[in-house]
C-alpha cells in the first residue's frame, strides 16, 4: 500500500470518528414517558414508593424473629463442654489423729492425679415459668403495634395523595373555565371590533371589550402556574422525578358520585389509627404489668447431666480408665425478698396505664369533634354544590340573553360583561364547592380509619 492510499483511509478513518462523536454528544437524553394517572394508580404509586411501609414491613419480620426466640426458650437446651486440668499442686486431705498415727504421724495425703479429664453433657427443660409465657404474649402485641403503625402511615400516605390529586383536578378545571372566558371575551372583542369599524358601537365599548381580555390575563396566569406547582407537589409525595410528564384520566366531575347522603350511624371512631394504638400500648402496659407480676412466682425446671471422667499421671491415653456418670433432677426457684423492686415496678405500670386511660379519653374527644367538623363541612359543600348547579344554568342563560342583546344592539357590553363575569364565577364555585366536599370527605375517612 503507497504512503497515499495510507493518509486517505487515515483521514478519512479519524472523520468517521469525530461524526460519531458529534452525533453522540448532540443527541439529547430520551424523556420518560407521559405518565397516564388517575386516583387509584397514583395511590399505589405512592404506597409502593413509602418508605415508612418498607420499614414496617422489616420491623414485623424482625419481631417475628424475636417471637420466635422467646418461642425457643421453652425448648430444651443441650449443650457439652469439654476440660483438662493440669494439677500442678493436687488437692489434700487432712486425716484425724488416730489415722494419722497409723500413717507414721503424717497428717494429710494428696488426692487425685496430675492430669484430669473431664467430658460433660447437660441438658435443661422450663417446665413452669410465668415470666417467659409473659414474654412470648408480648411479642405478638409488638407484632400488632408495628402493623398499626404501618396502617396509619398508609392512611397518611391516602390522604395527602387525594388532596395533592383533588388540588391538580380543581387547579385544571378552574384554568378550563377561565380559558373559555377568555375566549369568549376575545369573540367579544372581535365582534365589538367588527361593530366599531362599521360605526354601530361606540369607542368606549371597543375599549371595554379590551379592557375585559386584558383583566382576565392576569388570572389566567395566576391560574396555569397554580396548576403547574399543583403538579409539581403531586409528584413530589408520589416520588416522581420532576421532568416526568403525567396526564391526569380523571376530571373532578367524575368523583361528583362520591357526593352523598351521610350517614351518622356509620362515622364511628373505632377503627381510627391513633385511637388503635393508643388501645394496643394499654394492652402492652397490661402484659409488662403481667410479666412484673409473675416475678413474684415460683419457677420450676428440670435438668439433666452425663459425665465422662478420667485422672492419670501420664499422657498415656490409650491406658486411661474412662468413667461415667449421670444425674437428672428438678430445679425449684422461689422468690421471697428483692428489695421490693418488682412492687414498685408495678406501681410505675399502674401510674403510666392511668395516663393512657386519660390520654385516650382526651383523644376520643377531639377524634369526635374531628368528625363532626368534618361532616358539617361536607354538608356544607353539599348544599352549596346544589346551590351552584342551578347558578351555573341561570348564569349562562343570562350570558346567552345579555349575547344576544348586545349583538342586537338592546343591550350594552357592561351587562354582557356582568353576565360572563357571573358564568365565570359561577362555574368557580362549583369547582370550588365540589373541591371542598371532596376534601372535607377525605378528613372524614381518614379520622375514621377507612383504608
Amino acid at each position: 500500500m503507497t504512503k497515499k492510499k495510507f493518509s486517505i483511509i487515515k483521514t478519512a478513518f479519524v472523520i468517521s470518528i469525530l461524526l460519531l462523536t458529534q452525533s453522540t454528544y448532540g443527541q439529547e437524553p430520551e424523556k420518560p414517558a407521559t405518565l397516564e394517572l388517575d386516583l387509584a394508580t397514583a395511590l399505589t404509586i405512592a404506597h409502593d414508593n413509602n418508605p415508612t411501609i418498607k420499614i414496617a414491613e422489616l420491623e414485623i419480620e424482625r419481631v417475628d424473629y424475636s417471637k420466635r426466640e422467646a418461642l425457643g426458650n421453652l425448648l430444651p437446651s443441650l449443650s457439652a463442654s469439654g476440660q483438662y486440668t493440669n494439677n500442678i499442686m493436687k488437692s489434700v486431705m487432712f486425716m484425724p489423729e488416730s489415722f494419722s498415727a497409723m500413717m507414721g504421724g503424717q497428717k494429710y495425703m494428696e488426692i487425685g492425679y496430675k492430669n484430669s479429664y473431664t467430658a460433660t453433657v447437660s441438658a435443661a427443660l422450663p417446665l413452669v415459668n410465668f415470666s417467659l409465657w409473659e414474654q412470648i404474649k408480648g411479642k405478638q402485641n409488638e407484632i400488632d403495634i408495628i402493623i398499626e403503625k404501618s396502617r396509619a402511615s398508609k392512611l397518611d400516605m391516602t390522604k395527602q395523595v387525594k388532596d395533592a390529586y383533588f388540588a391538580v383536578l380543581l387547579a385544571k378545571n378552574s384554568l378550563n373555565v377561565l380559558e373559555r372566558s377568555i375566549n369568549n371575551a376575545k369573540e367579544t372583542l372581535k365582534t365589538t371590533k367588527t361593530s366599531y369599524e362599521q360605526g354601530v358601537v361606540s369607542e368606549y365599548d371597543y375599549i371595554r371589550a379590551q379592557v375585559q381580555v386584558n383583566n382576565l390575563n392576569p388570572t389566567y396566569i395566576s391560574a396555569k402556574n397554580g396548576l403547574d406547582l399543583a403538579i409539581l407537589q403531586l409528584k413530589m409525595i408520589l416520588s416522581l422525578p420532576t421532568e416526568q410528564e403525567i396526564v391526569l384520566k380523571e376530571n373532578l366531575e367524575d368523583f361528583s358520585e362520591k357526593v352523598t347522603e351521610i350517614n351518622l350511624n356509620e362515622n364511628t371512631a373505632e377503627n381510627n389509627s391513633d385511637l388503635r394504638q393508643i388501645d394496643l400500648n394499654i394492652v402492652s402496659l397490661q402484659n409488662s404489668l403481667r410479666l412484673v407480676n409473675s416475678q413474684h412466682l415460683p419457677s420450676l425446671s428440670a435438668f439433666g447431666q452425663y459425665s465422662y471422667l478420667t485422672q492419670a499421671e501420664d499422657y498415656k491415653f490409650a491406658d486411661y480408665n474412662w468413667v461415667g456418670s449421670a444425674a437428672i433432677g428438678l430445679q425449684l426457684n422461689i422468690p421471697i425478698f428483692n428489695g421490693r423492686t418488682v412492687v414498685n415496678k408495678a406501681k410505675q405500670i399502674k401510674i403510666s396505664l392511668q395516663e393512657l386511660q386519660l390520654q385516650k379519653e382526651y383523644l376520643k374527644e377531639g377524634i369526635d369533634l374531628q368528625i363532626q367538623a368534618a361532616i358539617n363541612n361536607m354538608k356544607a359543600a353539599k348544599e352549596q354544590l346544589e346551590a351552584n348547579k342551578d347558578a351555573i344554568k341561570q348564569a349562562e342563560r343570562g350570558y346567552e340573553i345579555a349575547k344576544v342583546r348586545y349583538q342586537t344592539g338592546a343591550g350594552t357590553i357592561l351587562e354582557l360583561n356582568d353576565s360572563e363575569l357571573s358564568m365565570t364565577q359561577a362555574n368557580l364555585t362549583y369547582q370550588q364547592s365540589l373541591y371542598d366536599y371532596l376534601i372535607a370527605q377525605t378528613n372524614l375517612e381518614k379520622v375514621l380509619g377507612k383504608e
